[in-house]
């Protein structure tokens, strides 16, 4: 709900024929007025910064900005002392607002400035109707300490509201934001951190484990490739100890060859000899037949240990790969499990920031 400026005030139409009436004697003097203004506002060097700060912005000289500043406010009086306030008043009236706060000009001494062109307006109000005399001038006097007393009562009344409300608006934006922060975003990411935390763990634990099974998998293909090595020695022993037999067998059946011979010398006499001989050279040939067996198998064998071994190699290097690649992702975890911790960090700093800034609101508020 908005009240009606011009009727607190109690602007009536009264008001616009008695400024209509001081029109030609005010805008007539208002060079004078604005020099006597420049010469007040410029002996403080705030001032002086301030328009030499405006001119630097804008590209021009302080004669230039001064006359720019001019024509806008001859132009405003023109429609103050008419006596309308208008739309197109209001308007202008915003626009020296505005402009006022781009040079950085606090209300307060916006306020006090105007109060230097208010006491020149009195002084003029008092001479034209009483003439130039004691009356006037002790009107004026008195007019004008009112007028100072006023203003500066409103401008440390301004300031303080500035202040007040400054502090209000930032509380305003402020608490939903913190408490948005607080309630929604903070408890949220630090939920999600937790789980991360708790997920990371699980997979390091997993892949330790797995880690773990692959170097004792690792490890028994070591012992089951020591013993098919082993295994292989011992068919290779077999194999010499075959060789020894079918020399034997060889020899022995050369031997009973030879008995058969001499058995057939001796006729008769020879020929239970020769029987003998004969089933001595049946069993060395048996006895080579299944040395041949024996010796073909053990070939066998040790064509299939060899095969056993070297499969046995290559699933220990794609196990060791394993191992490797698990060894890797595990250190990539354990970074991620760092990181995660990092983040819990970063959340408990920034939440105790947050505290911080609702405490220092909460001062602003008590100051």
């Amino acid at each position: 709900m908005t009240v009606d400026l011009i009727s607190l005030i109690g602007f009536t139409e009264n008001d616009t024929r008695q400024l209509r009436e001081l029109k030609a004697s005010i805008t007539g003097d208002q060079a004078a007025i604005m020099d006597n203004f420049y010469g007040r506002i410029l002996s403080f060097p705030f001032f002086q910064d301030m328009i030499g700060k405006s001119c630097a912005r804008n590209n021009i000289d302080a004669a230039q900005l001064v006359a720019h500043i001019n024509g806008i406010q001859f132009k405003h009086w023109q429609r103050f002392f008419d006596g309308t306030p208008d739309a197109e008043f209001r308007e202008l009236s915003q626009k020296i607002g505005l402009a006022h706060e781009k040079c950085l000009l606090t209300n307060d001494l916006y306020v006090a400035s105007s109060a230097i062109l208010l006491e020149n307006f009195l002084t003029r109000i008092a001479t034209q109707h009483l003439g130039e005399g004691e009356q006037a001038t002790r009107l004026s006097a008195a007019m004008n300490s009112v007028v100072r007393m006023f203003f500066l009562d409103l401008c440390y009344a301004i300031s303080a509201y500035d202040s007040a409300a400054s502090r209000t608006q930032i509380r305003e934006i402020s608490e939903p934001l913190l408490n948005t922060f607080e309630d929604d975003i903070l408890k949220a990411m630090g939920s999600a951190a937790e789980e991360l935390n708790e997920t990371v763990k699980t997979v390091a634990s997993l892949n330790d484990d797995n880690l773990q099974r692959c170097r004792e998998t690792v490890s028994s293909i070591n012992v089951l490739t020591q013993k098919l090595t082993e295994l292989g020695e011992i068919t290779r022993q077999i194999e010499s100890f075959v060789s020894v037999i079918t020399e034997v067998s060889r020899k022995t059946k050369l031997l009973a060859l030879n008995a058969a011979i001499e058995a057939a010398r001796s006729g008769e006499y020879g020929r239970g000899f020769n029987v003998v001989a004969n089933e001595v050279k049946a069993l060395a040939a048996e006895a080579e037949n299944a040395t041949h067996k024996v010796k073909n198998q053990s070939k066998d064998i040790q064509a299939a240990l060899l095969g056993a071994i070297q499969q046995m190699d290559g699933s220990q290097k794609l196990v060791q790969a394993i191992d490797q690649g698990i060894a890797s992702e595990s250190q990539a975890i354990h970074h991620q499990h760092s990181a995660a911790n990092n983040i819990s960090t970063n959340l408990a700093a920034v939440s105790a920031s947050a505290r911080s800034l609702r405490e220092r609101l909460n001062a602003l508020d008590a100051a």
